[in-house]
């Protein structure tokens, strides 16, 4: 007998809407714009930082800046190529390793980054600012430092802006946190400004103080998206996009699905995986029974409630099986 496998059966992912497939597209020239514009920023921040330690903790969250775009084009490009004999559930988690990537990344040079920045400010190290001749002036190299952390606060805000309403329209977290860096690299710009002019009045902690402050923004960012990469990773309770509460859609799932007129009681238990929700949804029937007909019956109901709505198990419920009920029907009191 051959040990020889089947051919691989290719299955391109579930299509996305039109609406959420243009804003993908989007999204895609979106990270494209942001490695050209954020790479030619790290560039200028490069030759133009001097000995100020702002600075270069302001150019090493630039050039950290480049990672969550470069790992969403690579997680897309994964994902487009769909089910096969290896990946036979498909590739939607691509998203969730490329932001568990990013996220570990961000965490460990945010944390070196804090303990430089304390170890400069203990041994009272004063940093030091030449001058640049610019034609037959000469001038203090502060003031072109300050001048190329203003210029880097600009794409970064743009951009950050229009990820959060993709990152929205979408309900992709791995964009969200592409757009809360972009929002970390204006604001640590702006820091770094403090930090240079705070050199220039003689205050030698001032630099010290804006680096510590721009490596503590990187560190938190950094461990905020990894607890979501982890908790994604462990199939946690689905929550929004902003991580600021729970995904309410597994409720508008149970409540379709409690309309039905063959369910008694309905629950479910859904996890993300990429842009999708996928999971079990546990019902009790007036006939005690879950048969072919009504369980694709009622997948479709589940499905057609919203488009992240993807793979969906429905088995009979057994005790313990409740992680999302639907109360709209108890009685009062």
């Amino acid at each position: 007998m051959s040990d020889a496998l089947p051919p691989a059966v290719r299955r391109v992912p579930s299509p996305l809407p039109p609406a959420q497939a243009h804003d993908l597209e989007r999204a895609v020239r979106l990270c494209w714009w942001s490695i050209g514009l954020l790479g030619a920023v790290s560039v200028m921040m490069y030759f133009a930082m001097g000995g100020s330690k702002a600075m270069q903790a302001a150019l090493v969250e630039d050039v950290l800046s480049l990672l969550p775009p470069a790992a969403f084009l690579v997680a897309l490009r994964f994902r487009r190529r769909g089910v096969d004999g290896t990946y036979v559930n498909g590739r939607e988690r691509a998203f969730d390793m490329t932001f568990l990537t990013s996220s570990v990344a961000l965490t460990v040079v945010g944390a070196l980054l804090v303990l430089d920045g304390v170890h400069v400010l203990a041994s009272r190290s004063f940093p030091v600012v030449g001058t640049v001749a610019v034609g037959d002036t000469v001038l203090w190299q502060g003031w072109t430092m300050i001048a190329a952390l203003a210029l880097s606060c600009v794409p970064p805000l743009v951009l950050g802006r229009m990820k959060v309403r993709l990152a929205r329209a979408l309900d992709s977290k791995p964009l969200h946190a592409d757009a809360d860096m972009n929002k970390a690299d204006w604001m640590t710009a702006v820091a770094g400004i403090v930090g240079v002019l705070g050199i220039g009045l003689g205050w030698w902690w001032a630099d010290a103080a804006a680096a510590i402050f721009i490596a503590v923004e990187v560190l938190r960012d950094g461990v905020r998206n990894l607890r979501s990469a982890v908790r994604d990773l462990h199939d946690a309770r689905p929550e929004r996009v902003d991580r600021s509460d729970r995904d309410l859609l597994p409720d508008a799932v149970v409540a379709a699905v409690n309309r039905h007129p063959d369910v008694v009681s309905c629950a479910a238990r859904f996890h993300e995986e990429g842009l999708r929700l996928c999971g079990v949804l546990a019902v009790a029937t007036r006939s005690g029974a879950v048969d072919v007909h009504l369980s694709t019956a009622l997948r479709e109901v589940a499905r057609a409630v919203h488009w992240r709505i993807d793979e969906v198990l429905v088995v009979p419920a057994r005790a313990g099986d409740a992680l999302v009920r639907d109360d709209s029907r108890d009685p009062p009191g």
